[in-house]
């Protein structure tokens, strides 16, 4: 690797590591504080194919994005290297926030503004660890701006008569089609304007591309499938449906439609605000643009503006509440947007990025004693939680809801035995291995002795069950 791609990378390294209390903060935030256990999916996964091969992962359910690719690669190799689960997060950390820099590059930003990107998002992350701090987090979107980056770079140097360039995007395409959907949400209807606009005529053959990855996506799929592991295919997921019926919403009351869209961001508790500045930034962008005559000039950079705002379209037809985990490019936007008016400044624009970092500093500086008590206090009760655990004997299986299971797995050194189940009895092995029930989700949920649940209301249903320990959200009762 040349010098120069390598001093990046190791720029951002020591930026990470500088800051690292910002990530720390998120990893507590949903390791210590909650016990987020989705998170946990690639690393046990990767466990579980070392300790057993391919055997050790053929129980496994995946989601819907099955983050194949990078993640779940990444993960079977970083293992045997970092088989602590902090350092195994960290190292997934450091990859998401090494994402923002590489797709500012690619919208044509230098390198110091572009690493502003990627320390911004840590630092806003910091201190709103449980909504954007999940784009720190392994499986939770942060990847499209990865696959963003490739295909405008791709694009930017596209050349029809290389073969090998033809045959590296198809591949990479149709791992994107089986690992991560989100990318054709967010970010696909700008990377289709930006190869039109670039490629003109030429464009035809990437896209078709992207249309011939679809299928070699669903080959992917079967060869999964053909391991024993289980995995959506596009058919048993509710997309078309739902087009189906946001579309006779349209047709019968349009007016009623796009309120209904409007509402489910200036209603929300937490997106409202971010949309609100958004807004004001889009309208001086535009303003500035128009009197400098340069419209047409940035015409790219309007269509990009309107990723989050078709994002949300996208969230209220498939009916999924808005959340930062599919919204990751709003605040990647707003940063944009920021940039790109301090640019239009000679002024502030030659001390701008000096003064944004000094910024940084100080607010790390301001947030430091918070994010180091969040952090004790994560830690805290992870320990907790683990220490009530031990009372119970781990030879005799129980019975979980969802959360505390692969929690339970990756941080307990003991061979438990939780067996998933809903509120309803109704045994549910979403997102994990089949192989660590033992067959015990054919037993009657009624049948394990103890049991523990995130939700104590969920006690008053089960009859026969009595509570014998709350710890830090978790309760444990026994039949």
């Amino acid at each position: 690797m040349k010098w120069r791609n390598l001093k990046p990378i190791l720029i951002l390294l020591v930026l990470f590591g500088t800051f690292h209390l910002f990530y720390d903060a998120i990893y507590e935030n949903h390791m210590g504080e909650g016990t987020h256990s989705d998170i946990f999916y690639p690393y046990l996964f990767a466990r579980d194919f070392w300790v057993g091969g391919w055997a050790g992962v053929r129980g496994w359910n995946v989601p819907p994005c099955s983050y194949l690719f990078p993640e779940m690669i990444l993960a079977v190799f970083l293992y045997p290297v970092l088989k602590s689960v902090y350092w195994f997060h960290w190292a997934f950390g450091f990859l998401s926030f090494v994402m923002p820099f590489y797709l500012a590059k690619a919208l044509g930003l230098k390198n110091n503004k572009a690493y502003l990107f990627s320390l911004g998002f840590l630092a806003i992350a910091g201190v709103m660890p449980n909504s954007l701090g999940q784009f720190f987090l392994p499986a939770f979107h942060a990847m499209t701006f990865l696959f963003a980056a490739y295909t405008m770079y791709e694009i930017h140097r596209w050349d029809s008569k290389n073969r090998t360039q033809g045959l590296r995007f198809l591949i990479m395409i149709s791992l994107v089609w089986v690992s991560e959907y989100w990318y054709f949400v967010n970010i696909a209807p700008f990377l289709l304007v930006y190869a039109i606009v670039r490629l003109r005529k030429q464009s035809i053959y990437p896209i078709g591309l992207v249309v011939l990855g679809f299928g070699l996506g669903k080959i992917w799929q079967k060869g999964i499938q053909s391991l024993g592991i289980g995995i959506f295919t596009s058919k048993e997921l509710p997309t078309m449906d739902r087009i189906r019926v946001a579309r006779d919403l349209i047709s019968k009351d349009p007016n009623s439609w796009i309120h209904g869209v409007i509402e489910s961001i200036t209603k929300h508790p937490i997106f409202a605000d971010w949309f609100y500045w958004y807004l004001v930034l889009c309208i001086i962008y535009i303003l500035f643009l128009f009197l400098r005559l340069e419209l047409k000039k940035q015409f790219l950079d309007l269509v990009f503006l309107l990723s989050p705002f078709l994002s949300v379209i996208a969230l209220f037809i498939f009916q999924i509440e808005p959340n930062f985990r599919y919204l990751f490019f709003l605040p990647f936007c707003i940063f944009f947007l920021i940039f790109r008016l301090v640019s239009m400044l000679p002024l502030v624009r030659s001390v701008a990025t000096l003064v944004l970092f000094l910024g940084l500093v100080f607010f790390y500086n301001e947030k430091y004693p918070l994010l180091a008590k969040s952090i004790q206090e994560g830690e805290a009760k992870r320990a907790h939680r683990l220490e009530c655990l031990s009372e119970f004997d781990p030879k005799v299986p129980g019975a979980a809801t969802y959360w505390p299971i692969k929690y339970t797995y990756a941080f307990s050194d003991k061979n438990w035995t939780l067996v998933p189940f809903t509120k309803e009895g109704i045994y549910y092995p979403w997102i994990s291995n089949r192989t660590w029930d033992k067959g015990l989700g054919d037993k009657p949920f009624t049948s394990f002795s103890w049991g523990i649940t995130e939700t104590k209301e969920y006690l008053d249903l089960w009859k026969g069950t009595r509570l014998v320990k709350e710890c830090e959200g978790w309760f444990f009762y026994r039949r």
